[in-house]
């Protein structure tokens, strides 16, 4: 394994971690009635939607916006697949 594959692997794991870890916070804070998972998913959608209307604007490289854009998207996927409210509220 060369050096730049250990780097996109190790790139990778900090990736998904961070993911698991934004969503357990979201989880623990949505079980005391601190947040509310959906609209941490409409905020999310809300930023993705503003990348891609700026990705024409400024000095910022539109192709690195739109995969912005789409991670923002795919973790409000997650949220609204991941984090279930607590049985009290269903």
């Amino acid at each position: 394994m060369t050096k730049q594959d250990e780097l996109k692997k190790e790139v990778a794991v900090a990736n998904t971690t961070a993911m698991f870890q934004n969503l357990a916070l979201i989880g623990a804070l949505a079980e005391r009635h601190l947040v509310d998972p959906a609209k941490v998913a409409d905020w999310a959608e809300f930023f993705a939607q503003g990348m891609e209307n700026g990705a024409g604007e400024g000095t910022a490289n539109p192709e690195h916006l739109q995969k912005v854009a789409a991670r923002l998207r795919d973790y409000a996927r997650q949220l609204v697949k991941s984090v279930k409210p607590p049985e009290s509220l269903e």
